[in-house]
């Protein structure tokens, strides 16, 4: 989410938020986001008609199920869809600002530290919301946010594949955009010196 935090919801309904950086990521790194995602390169499910997320919009403090979506319409048959519910739509300019590449390889080097068992145990949450606080004011926002969480993904997914693939399938399973991401983040040799950890 922008505001940086996780959002549970309970059984009883209750909205609890967790600063990410809370987080045990140690006890994270395994079993909470099944391998089938890890080495998933369509985060923007290309091949859906439409799709609605809470990507490309600025946060805006509300609950998740009365906060506005960003949609992507990708065909005719996505326009029908949308036009079936647009008159119960309120339609806004997309938004989008701040710079998310230091965001992005700061997330995935925290990250991978995780994945390799060396992650942080987490801060106090108080510690956490401050943090949060201040990301959410200084960060990307909108469309920019949306772009961080889709070059993170692919990253973090290209370490996975890299690691755990056998040579031969490693290029095959890579799309040729997910390269051109890779590719931006390693000019300085980021990306590949995590690869030599």
């Amino acid at each position: 989410m922008q505001d940086y935090q996780v959002h549970f919801k309970h059984l009883d309904g209750r909205i609890e938020r967790v600063p990410y950086f809370s987080l045990n990521s140690k006890e994270l790194s395994e079993g909470v986001i099944a391998k089938s995602c890890m080495s998933c390169f369509d985060y923007v499910n290309g091949l859906a008609d439409l799709v609605v997320g809470y990507m490309g919009v600025p946060w805006l403090d509300k609950a998740m199920t009365q906060h506005p979506q960003h949609v992507v319409v990708r065909n005719e048959k996505g326009a029908e869809m949308l036009n079936l519910v647009r008159p119960e739509l309120e339609v806004t300019d997309t938004v989008s600002s701040g710079d998310r590449r230091s965001f992005v390889m700061t997330t995935v080097v925290a990250d991978d530290e995780a994945q390799l068992g060396r992650g942080a145990t987490g801060m106090p949450r108080f510690l956490g919301r401050i943090l949060a606080t201040v990301l959410e004011k200084l960060g990307p926002k909108g469309l920019e946010f949306g772009r961080y969480s889709l070059d993170y993904h692919t990253i973090r997914n290209y370490l996975h594949v890299q690691r755990r693939f056998p040579p031969g399938l490693r290029e095959r399973h890579l799309p040729t955009y997910a390269k051109k991401v890779i590719e931006q983040y390693d000019e300085d040799g980021s990306i590949s010196k995590r690869l030599e950890q």
